[in-house]
């Protein structure tokens, strides 16, 4: 089987994905003060503290089911 292509999401345009194209995701939870939380993703090339403070917010469905604990810590969705 031939490798994949990585790729960095950001910086290729829908027409120009091509076969055997992968696109890596890391996803980070992060509670924010006591009570709030929520999740962001970004490139898999970037560092954790990145995808914290600059990544797109996940929306509260999928987040819930990624990070349970935090969806169950009694702390809300931030919004």
């Amino acid at each position: 089987m031939p490798g994949y292509n990585f790729r960095n999401k950001i910086w290729v345009a829908p027409s120009d994905v091509q076969p055997g194209d992968a696109f890596a995701i890391k996803v980070i939870g992060v509670t924010h003060g006591p009570n709030q939380w929520a999740a962001y993703q970004g490139p898999s090339d970037w560092s954790d503290q990145l995808v914290a403070e600059s990544g797109d917010r996940l929306p509260e469905n999928i987040a819930e089911v990624l990070f349970y604990v935090l969806a169950d810590s009694g702390r809300t969705y931030y919004r």
